[in-house]
């Protein structure tokens, strides 16, 4: 059975960010603007896919064929919110 546990420890999501930003510098080191451009881009949808499978996957109760009710539809929005982060808008 999955974790399902968000509380994760703040030494955890520290770690993570470290090993983020050194895998970071090592992916970019030598390339051109263009090619981090597609690099960003790609680790982005990545992001989007991902915190989409993580929504799927929230135990929120709904049996097969029941609607969820307004509560847990706002949880649900707000949850995948809080994965993908602000959107930037693209053309304001």
């Amino acid at each position: 059975m999955p974790c399902r546990n968000f509380n994760h420890s703040q030494g955890q999501g520290a770690n993570l960010v470290a090993i983020a930003a050194a895998l970071s510098v090592y992916i970019g080191q030598g390339k051109t603007a263009d090619e981090l451009a597609i690099l960003a881009s790609l680790f982005d949808l990545m992001r989007s896919n991902l915190a989409l499978m993580a929504l799927n996957t929230v135990s929120d109760d709904v049996q097969p064929g029941q609607r969820r009710t307004p509560a847990q539809a706002e949880a649900r929005a707000e949850f995948y919110d809080t994965l993908i982060g602000p959107t930037p808008d693209l053309f304001g």
